[in-house]
């Protein structure tokens, strides 16, 4: 939707968020997610790695989504599941500043892959199932779910810190690498 007055180039591309502010069925609050404001989310220590061959994506994963972390790259949400396992492995990046990791998370199709490595020793395959677009305060997608699944997010549009693209996948693969 452009509004008046806008440059229909401008607005265009922008999805409206999605209608339901609530956490869909399957959704649980609570759980080990650390509080954005909590001393864990600035640690910055590497996790592992990431890769997104759609994005041309291969970065490493740190620890807390404090800002000092987002600025270095991919940043993993202190407490949410760890590649591999049950839950909701949640990931923030930035698209256009600093070493934008997330600049082209809006390529994501269904059926894109992402492999992830845990500590160098454990190598992990989720295959997107989904894109949609939320407010900012809409932290129901870092809950917990009950199948292993990443979710990961990033300001919208480019240059913009309107909404949030959030992009899903589901585990597929994962084990110790021997």
């Amino acid at each position: 939707m452009v509004t008046a007055g806008a440059s229909a180039g401008l607005l265009a591309a922008v999805p409206t968020p999605v209608q339901a502010l609530a956490a869909p069925d399957g959704v649980v609050p609570g759980g080990n997610r650390l509080p954005v404001s909590h001393r864990a989310q600035s640690s910055g220590a590497p996790i592992g790695s990431i890769t997104i061959p759609r994005m041309g994506l291969d970065d490493t994963v740190r620890s807390g989504v404090a800002i000092e972390v987002i600025n270095k790259g991919v940043a993993h949400w202190a407490g949410t599941s760890m590649p591999g396992e049950k839950g909701n492995l949640v990931l923030a990046g930035h698209r256009t500043t600093y070493t934008r990791p997330f600049y082209d998370l809006d390529l994501l199709q269904p059926g894109d892959m992402v492999h992830m490595t845990r500590d160098g020793d454990y190598d992990v395959m989720y295959k997107v199932s989904g894109t949609f677009i939320v407010e900012p305060q809409d932290i129901w997608i870092t809950y917990n779910r009950d199948t292993p699944m990443m979710t990961m997010f990033a300001c919208h549009p480019k240059g913009s810190t309107r909404y949030r693209i959030v992009v899903t996948a589901d585990l597929v693969a994962g084990g110790r690498i021997s």
